[in-house]
């Protein structure tokens, strides 16, 4: 985990640095909403974890830049139960959270000063899964979304949010072999697929 941690954070220092002679204003945005959660069937042992459905929130750093984009530094927390079916029968129960850290571009439909101006993001970073006497784990993440904000006036304005945060959960190993390279061990899994929808309050310092 310390290894993406460290990821991340080179990266959004060396973004930061480069967009920050661009940056035209800086907004602070608290948000809330809810997440869906899907669930994972290639672990073994356990034929079916489902993730339930639960609160979301965070609060999201934006810098505008030019050509009615901006650069975001998000951060969002979410904490749900899980139900699983055993392959021997039975069933187990508890919970774990989420921090998704990301860095974000935002790419607005409309200049500033339309009455709204759609928008669409795209993000990488880390996501942060852990539990209860559990040792927490680190997944390289990313994000597609789509919103809208409402701008009110130079100090406050408001956005619906939606994004799709899908993080690559390892479950198993297996060997690949290829023509050229010989076989070696390799893992399996797959995505944990998360829908957030937030509304959030855009306030401009």
């Amino acid at each position: 985990m310390r290894k993406v941690i460290l990821f991340v954070l080179v990266t959004l220092v060396l973004a930061s640095a480069t967009a920050s002679a661009q940056v035209q204003s800086v907004e602070i945005v608290p948000f809330a909403g809810y997440r869906w959660s899907g669930g994972l069937s290639s672990i073994q042992s356990i034929p079916d974890l489902d993730v339930k459905d639960a609160a979301a929130y965070g609060v999201a750093l934006d810098f505008n830049l030019p050509r009615s984009s901006a650069a975001e530094l998000y951060w969002s927390h979410w904490s749900g139960d899980w139900d699983a079916e055993l392959l021997t029968g039975g069933n187990r129960s508890g919970s774990f959270s989420r921090d998704d850290i990301l860095l974000t571009g935002i790419w607005y439909a409309a200049r500033p000063g339309a009455l709204a101006r759609p928008y669409v993001t795209a993000g990488i970073g880390a996501s942060i899964f852990y539990a209860d006497n559990v040792d927490a784990v680190g997944k390289f993440a990313w994000s597609l979304g789509a919103g809208v904000r409402r701008d009110f006036n130079e100090k406050l304005g408001l956005r619906v949010d939606f994004r799709w945060p899908p993080a690559w959960i390892t479950t198993g190993a297996t060997v690949w072999c290829d023509p050229y390279w010989g076989c070696y061990p390799t893992d399996t899994g797959e995505f944990f697929d998360q829908w957030e929808l937030t509304a959030g309050l855009i306030i401009k310092p």
